[in-house]
């Protein structure tokens, strides 16, 4: 038999959340490897230069934490964080060929593309009696607080946007989980958010793009990592697990796998390889394009778009707005979210979203698998798979709540190990 190298607390996974594990191991002294297949840390946290443009291929932007913020210090990036301008609170939905502002309420109450029977039922919430305490979709839940228009119209295109995927089929206890709690405590969502106001949120990313990230940790923490290293087979044996790989075969105590479910559910064996089939996870397209700075055309934050206008485009992000320095000097690049087949079709969209404004393709990525969807009844799901798991192994990503970076660290980081 080939020789075994033995690790006490072996981490599978080199994205974010395997990051976020590795340095909880960290953290609490304990000895670890963690194992990847590719050749660098970051799972979809990648980013390149095109041309003198920063582009982000997955997470453009991050809601940073305490302990994720702490985290970057450790690894030396603290000057290297960018943080939000100011025309990122500018906030923007497409209604009716146009794009409409939707940075605060006075927005909303004001706005032209929502009916005034919709504005009164959006402002009658708190009028009406809570519903059942059970998991239900994110449009019944909001339909029924906020009314169907404003579901359709305001929320579908923020979640939608999230999640890149259908408000009818994702969990309301899942992706609203203060606010599905809080109308059964509270009797609405207004005395919910009054009672516990959201905090302010700091946005950020870094020079160069998140790729960052993976590249600091490796310098780091470079003799705990093993790249280029495939998962071929885990075994559970009396002492704890037998990982064989294309680079060597190893043994630990504990396991915590932060590969993604589909991953992950190709390796383990037994009832938890079925549980972890059944999360679907949405396809995604990402586009870059440049295009000359211009007063004409609408800048901020980004552009939402509604699944009722039947476009592949679902967002668009003005990225070097955002972020300072990601962009020659004269130019911008924005970031595209869409489901479409080829750019050519998208640009075409984008003349109709944001204007003529001739621009170059700098770069095209799709994600055949790029958010895990949370559906109705995932709570129940996610308690039954966790209960489930074999002794001595954990879990850890994106796939088991919040799909932000800051999260997504955290799922890992706050393991108990």
């Amino acid at each position: 038999m080939e020789d075994i190298k033995h690790v006490p607390l072996l981490i599978l996974g080199g994205g974010i959340s395997g990051m976020g594990a590795a340095f909880n191991a960290y953290k609490r002294q304990r000895e670890f490897l963690l194992i990847e297949a590719k050749s660098g840390l970051g799972g979809c946290l990648q980013s390149i230069d095109v041309n003198g443009h920063t582009l982000d291929i997955g997470a453009n932007s991050c809601v940073i934490s305490e302990d994720f913020e702490a985290f970057l210090y450790h690894l030396g990036l603290k000057d290297e964080i960018l943080k939000a301008t100011a025309l990122s609170k500018k906030r923007y939905l497409f209604h009716n060929n146009k794009i409409v502002p939707v940075s605060g309420i006075n927005d909303i109450l004001g706005a032209s593309w929502l009916s005034i029977g919709a504005k009164l039922r959006f402002a009658s919430e708190p009028l009406h009696k809570k519903g059942p305490a059970k998991d239900e979709s994110v449009a019944s839940f909001l339909s029924r607080r906020i009314g169907k228009s404003a579901t359709e119209k305001l929320a579908e295109p923020v979640l939608g946007g999230i999640y890149a995927g259908d408000i009818n089929y994702l969990s309301a206890a899942a992706v609203l989980e203060k606010l599905k709690k809080g109308e059964q405590e509270n009797g609405s969502l207004l005395r919910t958010l009054m009672k516990d106001p959201p905090k302010p949120r700091k946005i950020i990313n870094l020079k160069g793009g998140f790729a960052t990230i993976g590249v600091a940790f490796k310098e780091k923490f470079k003799s705990q990592i093993k790249l280029n290293t495939l998962i071929q087979d885990i075994e559970n044996i009396d002492s704890g697990y037998l990982i064989k790989t294309n680079n060597g075969n190893y043994s630990c105590n504990k396991l915590i796998s932060t590969l993604p479910a589909y991953v992950f559910a190709q390796l383990i064996k037994g009832n938890i390889q079925t549980h972890l089939k059944k999360l679907k996870y949405e396809r995604l397209s990402v586009s870059h394009f440049a295009e000359t700075s211009s007063k004409q055309y609408p800048d901020g934050f980004g552009i939402l778009v509604p699944s009722y206008c039947n476009m592949k485009v679902k967002g668009v992000l003005f990225t070097s707005s955002i972020f300072k320095g990601r962009a020659p000097k004269g130019l911008r690049n924005i970031t595209v979210f869409h489901k479409g087949v080829n750019w050519e079709s998208i640009e075409e969209e984008l003349n109709t979203i944001i204007g003529n404004n001739p621009r170059q393709l700098l770069h095209d990525y799709h994600w055949e698998k790029a958010i895990p969807q949370p559906h109705v009844g995932f709570p129940q799901w996610k308690n039954e798979l966790l209960e489930n798991l074999p002794k001595d192994l954990l879990l850890a990503g994106n796939y088991l709540g919040k799909v932000g970076v800051a999260d997504a660290f955290s799922s890992g980081y706050n393991l108990k190990i």
